[in-house]
């Protein structure tokens, strides 16, 4: 082959070379070894020019003629040969061998200008075909300029968190946790928001929800020790702070749809109240004590009733005639949001999540209490009814008082956080209500002692509270 024909073959394979994407090109060439590199550079630059032009150099000089052997080909053919070996190579290492990037002093500032220039989507492709889910791992100080640039964190809240989700544990600081965790929840159409609505008819974690499950299962411990609930909590409180003053969709009667999945979820406030009742009752199922954290973390007891509060203060009753157990949607936010609450004591008072001296014993009932003093608050202002008061109290924590099969612990608990803080004023009405419900009686029936009907633990039970309620002065 003549030097017009190495030229021929020279263009036709840069012209194929030339059809590969630039950023796809360069990262293949950031993969490639250092000495790897020189190699193949010497091999073309220096070593197939040398065997080409091998017959007219030995006119010149001879000593070369050593080089002569009988049984070798022609130097046309063996520097076609090697080239055609280099080329195998570089296909090889484009196409076929898988593409990781070794060289990332070069590859992240690249992928970084790509992330910024190209569309995500067109820059992913890139991204997932150039590096893999171990070796980020292996140079996360490096992929995490990546990782934690808004554009790529915003485009992981949805239908890619699968690939997020493997490095959930790197988000190894507040300040990032903060900025990852806002994204999910200013994202209305993240995997925070679907995931918990398809928890309609369940207050515990369900399966296949991988997003909450990395967040309040198997990343629980580090979830709360970078703030998940100030989060949560920051969020909740601004979102009421800009309701404050609007008739809105939370001042209205509550209605009940009748398709019971749609329940509540047209309330925004309501995904992240139900976020919080999974985290607790998923805890308490791990038997993972969130409570018997330092005073640092002591808004874990307010993380309910700072929300009440607000709502407290949003109610406007005058702004609708509804007469209802709820006339507002913020009365059921409430009644929701205590139910979670009587839904951890009861999950945490079965033998099965049931742990003695657990910290939990007094953290539901105190949390519960924290909840009704914003409710006291609200009667007095007129927001809250005492029927309201009546239901909230009975059916979420004394109607578990009276189980039959409650921890002892348990119960001086609730007497001391709940029962002993009921006002004066609304001791007769709530007892009144609890009696009925829970046994058929009157309140006179308590007070004079004789109960008429009950079953002999039922009976046991009614004199411990009403010999509770005396020694307290509160009958």
């Amino acid at each position: 082959m003549d030097l017009n024909g190495w030229l021929t073959v020279i263009t036709v394979f840069t012209a194929i070379f030339a059809l590969i994407p630039r950023p796809e090109l360069l990262l293949s060439f950031y993969r490639i070894k250092s000495i790897e590199k020189w190699t193949v550079f010497i091999v073309v630059i220096f070593v197939i020019p040398f065997i080409i032009l091998f017959p007219k150099l030995t006119d010149t000089f001879r000593f070369l003629n050593i080089f002569y052997v009988q049984w070798g080909f022609e130097p046309s053919i063996v520097a076609f040969a090697i080239f055609y070996l280099s080329l195998l190579w570089i296909i090889a290492h484009l196409f076929v061998i898988k593409p990781e990037i070794t060289n990332n002093k070069k590859s992240i500032p690249y992928l970084l200008q790509l992330l910024d220039e190209k569309p995500f989507e067109e820059f992913f492709n890139i991204f997932t075909k150039y590096t893999s889910k171990v070796g980020i791992k292996n140079n996360w100080v490096l992929y995490k300029k990546i990782f934690f640039k808004p554009k790529f964190l915003k485009n992981m809240t949805s239908d890619k968190i699968n690939y997020f989700l493997p490095f959930w544990s790197k988000v190894s600081n507040e300040e990032k946790f903060k900025e990852v965790f806002f994204l999910f929840l200013e994202d209305e159409k993240s995997v925070y928001y679907s995931e918990i609505k398809e928890h309609w008819n369940s207050y515990s974690l369900v399966n296949g929800k991988p997003f909450l499950k990395k967040v309040l299962d198997k990343s629980l411990k580090n979830s709360i020790n970078n703030g998940l609930l100030l989060v949560i909590s920051d969020f909740m409180n601004a979102h009421m702070h800009m309701e404050h003053g609007k008739i809105g969709i939370y001042n209205k009667p509550h209605n009940y749809p009748r398709l019971r999945g749609e329940e509540g979820f047209d309330l925004p406030l309501y995904y992240h109240l139900l976020f919080i009742g999974i985290l607790y009752a998923t805890a308490i199922k791990n038997k993972f004590d969130i409570a018997e954290y330092p005073i640092r973390y002591s808004h874990m007891y307010s993380i309910y009733s700072g929300v009440f509060e607000n709502i407290i203060k949003n109610i406007d009753i005058a702004k609708n005639d509804s007469a209802g157990v709820y006339p507002t949607n913020y009365h059921w936010l409430i009644s929701q949001s205590l139910s979670f609450v009587g839904n951890w004591l009861v999950t945490f008072s079965e033998k099965e999540y049931f742990v003695e001296g657990s910290s939990y014993v007094n953290f539901i009932p105190s949390v519960f209490s924290m909840c009704m003093d914003e409710l006291y608050k609200g009667f007095v202002k007129g927001k809250i009814s005492q029927d309201f008061i009546n239901n909230i109290l009975y059916y979420n924590m004394l109607s578990s008082y009276f189980d039959y099969d409650i921890d002892v612990s348990i119960m001086v608990s609730i007497e001391e956080n709940v029962i002993q803080k009921i006002p004066r004023k609304h001791i007769k009405p709530v007892l009144s209500f609890m009696l009925n419900e829970k046994f058929a009686l009157q309140y006179q029936d308590l007070i004079g002692g004789s109960y008429h009907g009950l079953s002999k633990e039922e009976s046991l039970a009614l004199n411990r509270f009403r010999e509770f309620l005396l020694e307290k002065g509160m009958i």
